[in-house]
């Protein structure tokens, strides 16, 4: 991130994310979800408070592992999250979910 010149824009956060996502400060303007799908629900509801209008999540292979992320969608689904969602047409499917309050 560094040689990027992004190190004070991102925060890379490793390990266990029920312990490394609790003590998140927001605003979030940006999530990426490429991770052990039974996990990609909890991260986003640990996140999804944080986040302001507008603000982004892209979560990978939605369309492959549909039935793997049937709770995650239930959630991005759940008007009371204040989330509008929808699967782009890649290979194994893109969802781009952004905060709308």
């Amino acid at each position: 991130f560094a040689e990027a010149g992004l190190s004070e824009f991102i925060e890379l956060r490793e390990g266990d994310l029920r312990e490394t996502l609790v003590n998140l400060k927001g605003p979030i303007d940006f999530t990426l979800v490429d991770i052990w799908t039974p996990m990609s629900k909890p991260a986003l509801a640990l996140v999804a408070p944080l986040m302001g209008d507008g603000a982004v999540v892209i979560c990978d292979n939605t369309t492959q592992f549909r039935e793997a992320y049937r709770d995650y969608f239930e959630f991005v689904n759940d008007p009371a999250n204040g989330l509008r969602t929808m699967t782009l047409p890649f290979e194994r499917g893109l969802e781009f979910t952004v905060r709308c309050d």
